[in-house]
């Protein structure tokens, strides 16, 4: 399977006119056109629009996927910090209950002890 760039240009004769036009592909076998000039009276002035248009268009993914990463590892570490917490909390709260569970068992066996010695 071929991998196809996600922004391309193309140029197009249109009788003594040159239009270009930014081609992004959607899927494998759509594409959109994001930006389009017509008019240009040569072909190189054409592609020499069509270049920057793209260049502009690439920075634009890249700080975009950038800003999403940064996200993201905000996003990730807050989760982290987050599960740590439960984490600390349900074990705080486990020592709590076998504490108190000891301590129940404790009296159980003091109160055993003193009907045993008051049987006697």
């Amino acid at each position: 399977m071929a991998q196809q760039k996600k922004f391309d240009f193309s140029i197009k004769q249109d009788g003594e006119q040159w239009n270009a036009e930014i081609i992004r592909r959607v899927s494998a076998r759509r594409t959109s056109i994001s930006k389009r000039k017509k008019g240009f009276a040569t072909e190189a002035l054409a592609i020499e629009w069509a270049k920057e248009q793209l260049a502009g268009f690439l920075e634009n993914l890249q700080a975009g996927n950038k800003r999403k990463a940064e996200k993201r590892a905000t996003r990730d570490e807050l989760v982290a910090k987050t599960e740590a917490e439960k984490e600390a909390a349900a074990t705080l709260y486990e020592q709590k209950q076998q504490a108190y569970f000891e301590a129940l068992d404790e009296q159980e066996d003091e109160q055993e002890e003193q009907q045993v010695f008051e049987k006697e």
